[in-house]
């Protein structure tokens, strides 16, 4: 070993045929005063740890940020909190209270807003009501991945609630949300004028898939397309795949540095690493999956890249306590206002001004954006002809003086209802200390808030007297949506052949009762709502069959069938079981409003047969728009928010 000073330079051609980036090693080896091996062993090594590094691809580092004030939380013994994320410039993030097992439930259930066919409404004519970046689009879930695929022609899921609010790091993924359930509260549309003025999607919960320590931060998975989409604004961001690379990079490296490191030079493997990072630096996926430090590398020769992040995910729960907002303080349940649907209850006792709930906000600058259209004759929207606004205008606020509407996206605070004469909650800006909240936004422009492609402002739910452990929670909504209110209801007719309305979850739920035969359903009817999906995968030329049910079709696509015939058991460990014949209806026989879930229409005039289908692999499901959410005259109007905290410079309407 010798002190790099003294070493002599490696013939010209061989210097030539060095990679860059071993060129840069080796001049940055130089340059830290590192004792590294012999001159002929050296481009060697540095070859093989600088080629490695040079086909490493990025993700800015999870660190635990500065602690900034905030928001201090009532209650020390909050289960779930709300507050800056461990991955910079990452935002809002959420925390759990507590120590988390595999299967554990994180929060409260999420509600789920539909937002059909929204690209459709906002600018299928070639123009636009949408001036600026629609933020839902970075909060929203595909239909498939809640049940809302035969629904809808397209459109989103909009997840309220620890749906949208927890940040993914493909390195610690730790929780993932599960199906929601469909119902109404009691509410039908046949004699209850409140049944389309909010979602039935309710019930999502998210679940630990694995252990997550106190204050540990809870991530999902966006899925790979989400960051790939996004590079631009977020960088390289680490897949799984990634870490595996950095975990095969962590091996060679450790066999090479060790075979060179004696007591003559006990710093070398450090000294390389620090090269190694440097180098990494540049920016790629690969890198950006290497272990952040020193320690972190030699934690990770154990763990792996990937959990040797963990510990920069998990805060204290002092500075959760000083920091972060409580979000349990509020749970759901059917609300005691008839025709309100769901509400939101104290699950502790608030005192008079204390925190209630957290309300982070999606800033829409224009409201048109919730418009729905009719169709025109071309086929696309007819401006001309307004039928309705979204269903997520309900759970946001606006001024009767402004264009701008404002949709917190938590919950349960998506529960909380509206008390004029003695609400016991109200709302209020936070603090200014909270994180992702600028409070210099207020004093801003609408055509500022426009140019803002990020959330911005935020605002807290408090309380306006004492609030009992059990008692619901409510806010007053405004002069305007009462008035609203009372209007839609002194309207209101129930929609025709509504008595007969049931929704298809019912039937679903209802795996023992024999479903009826076509020949059955000639006298005695399903509701017009219902459709049977079977699984089956068609190719154009494939053979009709009839094909005998195994239990492997079940990861075919769902599609449209009728039921021929039904055969029943008596079994002695599950009592009465029922298999049927059923057939795939072909191109001819799917209504407009009948969504198939292959690529490929069956052809007219083609039979294509499955036999002894159990009842498990019968799906049964609404028609599309048939479901509540999409009834015609529907009472839609966002909360108002009070005249004394809403912006003057965002009031940009007359009255």
């Amino acid at each position: 070993h010798q002190n790099l000073e003294s070493l002599p330079l490696l013939p010209s051609r061989s210097r030539q045929r060095l990679p860059s980036q071993t060129t840069l090693c080796l001049f940055q080896l130089k340059t830290m005063q590192i004792r590294v091996p012999s001159a002929a062993k050296l481009p060697c090594l540095l070859i093989q740890c600088c080629v490695i590094v040079s086909s490493l691809h990025a993700f800015t580092v999870v660190g635990d940020a500065d602690a900034a004030e905030t928001t201090t939380v009532e209650h020390p013994n909050c289960r779930l909190y709300l507050a800056e994320s461990t991955i910079p410039n990452a935002g809002l993030g959420i925390f759990t209270g507590i120590d988390l097992e595999a299967g554990d439930a994180v929060a409260e259930p999420d509600v789920i807003v539909p937002l059909p066919d929204y690209d459709w409404h906002a600018h299928s004519d070639g123009s636009s009501d949408v001036d600026f970046w629609f933020l839902w689009y970075d909060y929203s879930w595909n239909i498939q991945e809640v049940g809302m695929d035969s629904d809808m022609m397209d459109g989103s899921a909009l997840v309220i609630g620890t749906g949208c609010m927890p940040n993914c790091n493909f390195a610690l993924v730790n929780a993932i949300e599960g199906k929601p359930d469909y119902d109404h509260a009691g509410l039908h549309r046949s004699k209850d004028p409140g049944t389309s003025g909010f979602t039935g999607f309710y019930n999502q919960r998210m679940h630990a898939v694995r252990r997550v320590p106190t204050g540990g931060e809870l991530f999902v998975s966006y899925g790979e397309q989400w960051f790939k989409d996004r590079t631009f604004d977020v960088g390289y961001v680490p897949f799984d795949e990634n870490f595996m690379r950095s975990d095969k990079f962590l091996k060679k490296f450790k066999k090479k540095s060790l075979k060179y490191q004696n007591s003559n030079n006990p710093d070398f493997t450090k000294d390389l690493w620090d090269v190694v990072k440097t180098m990494g630096n540049y920016g790629s996926r690969n890198s950006n999956a290497l272990p952040l430090t020193f320690e972190d590398m030699q934690r990770a020769q154990t763990v792996g890249s990937a959990e040797s992040r963990l510990p920069y995910s998990v805060r204290s729960l002092e500075w959760l306590n000083e920091h972060g907002r409580c979000m349990d303080n509020i749970r759901p349940g059917n609300s005691t206002i008839k025709q309100a649907g769901r509400g939101a209850f104290a699950t502790r006792f608030i005192p008079k001004g204390g925190f209630v709930a957290p309300g982070p906000v999606l800033h829409v600058p224009n409201r048109t954006a919730f418009n729905m259209y009719g169709v025109g004759e071309d086929g696309v929207r007819d401006t001309s002809e307004l039928i309705g606004m979204q269903l997520i205008l309900n759970y946001c606020f606006g001024h009767r003086q402004s264009t701008v509407i404002l949709c917190p996206y938590t919950s349960p605070s998506a529960y909380i209802n509206h008390d004029s004469k003695s609400p016991n909650a109200r709302v209020v800006w936070a603090k200014d200390s909270t994180p992702n909240h600028h409070p210099y936004w207020l004093d801003e422009d609408v055509d500022f808030l426009k140019k803002m492609k990020r959330i911005g402002v935020s605002i807290d739910f408090v309380a306006l007297r004492d609030i009992q452990p059990g008692e619901e929670v409510f806010i007053d909504y405004g002069p305007e949506w009462e008035d609203a209110w009372n209007k839609h209801v002194s309207e209101w007719s129930a929609p025709h052949n509504s008595e007969n309305y049931f929704p298809a979850v019912t039937l679903q739920m209802d795996q023992s009762t024999p479903l009826r035969t076509e020949t059955e359903q000639l006298s005695e009817p399903y509701p017009d709502n219902i459709v049977f999906y079977c699984h089956y995968g068609y190719e154009p030329g494939a053979a009709e069959g009839p094909w005998i049910w195994t239990d492997d079709w079940g990861h075919l696509p769902l599609s449209p069938c009728h039921i021929l015939s039904r055969e029943s058991f008596d079994t002695e460990a599950y009592g009465m079981v029922h298999y049927y014949t059923t057939v795939m209806l072909t191109e001819d026989e799917l209504e407009e409003n009948i969504m198939d879930g292959m690529e490929y229409n069956i052809p007219s005039g083609e039979n294509h047969i499955l036999v002894n289908v159990p009842r498990w692999a019968i799906e049964i499901r609404d028609k599309a728009y048939s479901k509540d959410e999409y009834l015609q005259n529907p009472f839609r109007h966002e909360m108002m928010m009070p005249d004394d905290i809403f912006p003057e410079n965002w009031k940009n309407l007359q009255g």
